[in-house]
């Protein structure tokens, strides 16, 4: 998927873009907003280290390296739909999706917990 937007012949290696799909989906999927944070995270959490491949001494990725990709290399592209299609593909291939859905109100609404005012209302659904 992302062959084309890297040059083989000249420049410095680059960063495995396996490496950092995997570093923005541990931000995606912990809530780690700031790429600096990130790092910071992957650095300190051996789990984080495992599923990037990177072992306990080697260096992680500067955040401005994240940044530079997803801004840059990665802008305008289909790349992060294709790999989340993808992704979504292998799941169903694999029965970990099932096809039902799940709905839930989490609507944050102030608590009117007084006993003694009871009011018994019927929800016809």
């Amino acid at each position: 998927l992302t062959r084309d937007m890297y040059c083989h012949n000249n420049g410095r290696p680059g960063i495995d873009p396996v490496v950092l799909f995997k570093m923005i989906f541990i931000g995606y999927l912990y809530g780690i907003r700031s790429e600096r944070q990130l790092v910071k995270e992957i650095e300190v959490n051996a789990a984080y280290r495992w599923f990037l491949g990177y072992s306990l001494t080697e260096k992680i990725p500067d955040a401005s390296t994240i940044s530079q990709n997803r801004r840059r290399r990665f802008n305008g592209t289909t790349v992060f739909q294709d790999i989340f299609d993808h992704t979504v593909e292998q799941a169903i291939s694999h029965d970990f999706v099932t096809g039902k859905v799940l709905y839930s109100d989490s609507t944050h609404l102030k608590a009117n917990a007084n006993k003694r005012k009871l009011e018994k209302v019927e929800v016809t659904i």
